[in-house]
């Protein structure tokens, strides 16, 4: 008899055993540590926008303009739990800004994309997986579009105002892909096969890589003092997140309560593998980033089952 755990260990285990490979692969120095940036820089430039592009131009019109109420649930929830660690890390903890950015990605930004889909077409069943991919594309948006415009603002050695950071989300490899997928989608054109599928296998390559970099980079850190540092953050996504989410679906938005649980299980879930992609880009917080995704990819497997234990006896 199938365990009520098991979905969740069987979407996480994949994750944590690629983390694995990467810390053997640097802990053995099969792998130089420091090909972390590299297969980062593949992530970023490549595999992250196929897969940004593939999960939007695969949905529907109807599907993106008539989900509103549940996609600005996931939009004020991730928010509002960004602005919160944001505003914990600049004015309680001190932190420059640009750090502060950081942190509130490292508490809003969850792993939809390589966890949450498997997760919930496993545990709800195939219907599920269209919520999950609207929330994976509603986060990707405002997390990645309003962090990089932030950090090209403040984190940017040659400043340059908003004229620059603007300047920076244009080119930026993680939005113009959404932006094309959107366009396509509403004029109704339709890519070579042979592209479409170029695409889905470059997409297939961002998890992996950015997990695998992610234990490379671990590899060669104190993981106590990683986990030190990013234990806050991790709390504020495991807890505040799905709560702020559950209130929103469940008592002030006209959300479909199956959508609304689904709505709940993707912000319960632990900070994506490609934030630290950003944080090695610009060069912050990148050891309590990569600690942050190991340790709320653990904890989630407790807070995580709970939050599902929860929803079903309602």
């Amino acid at each position: 008899m199938e365990s009520p755990l098991d979905p969740l260990l069987g979407a996480a285990f994949p994750v944590f055993a690629l983390v694995a490979c990467g810390v053997l692969a640097g802990r053995f120095r099969l792998i130089n540590p420091g090909s972390s940036e590299a297969l980062n820089r593949f992530v970023y430039a490549f595999a992250l926008p196929a897969m940004l592009f593939i999960a939007v131009y695969r949905g529907s019109l109807a599907e993106i303009l008539g989900s509103g109420p549940f996609l600005l649930g996931v939009v004020l929830a991730t928010f509002t739990t960004a602005l919160v660690a944001y505003a914990l890390s600049r004015y309680v903890w001190e932190a420059p800004p640009a750090e502060s950015v950081l942190r509130g990605l490292n508490a809003s930004f969850a792993n939809t994309g390589y966890l949450g889909i498997p997760l919930v077409s496993v545990a709800y069943g195939e219907r599920a997986a269209l919520p999950a991919a609207l929330a994976t594309v509603a986060t990707n948006i405002v997390s990645f579009a309003v962090a990089i415009v932030c950090l090209e603002l403040l984190a940017n050695p040659h400043g340059g105002g908003i004229g620059r950071a603007l300047a920076g989300v244009a080119r930026s490899p993680l939005i113009w892909p959404i932006v094309l997928a959107i366009a396509l989608v509403a004029l109704g054109v339709k890519v070579p096969l042979p592209v479409e599928r170029f695409a889905t296998l470059l997409a297939a390559a961002a998890g992996p890589c950015a997990l695998f970099a992610i234990g490379l980079f671990v590899s060669q850190l104190s993981i106590r003092e990683g986990l030190r540092a990013s234990w806050p953050t991790s709390a504020l996504k495991l807890v505040l997140h799905p709560v702020l989410m559950a209130a929103l679906a469940f008592h002030i938005l006209p959300i479909d309560d199956f959508w609304g649980q689904i709505a709940v299980v993707c912000a319960s879930l632990p900070l994506g593998a490609t934030a630290f992609v950003l944080a090695q880009r610009y060069r912050l917080l990148e050891a309590e980033t990569s600690s942050g995704a190991v340790l709320s990819t653990a904890a989630s497997v407790v807070t995580v089952s709970l939050i599902m234990t929860l929803l079903a006896a309602r």
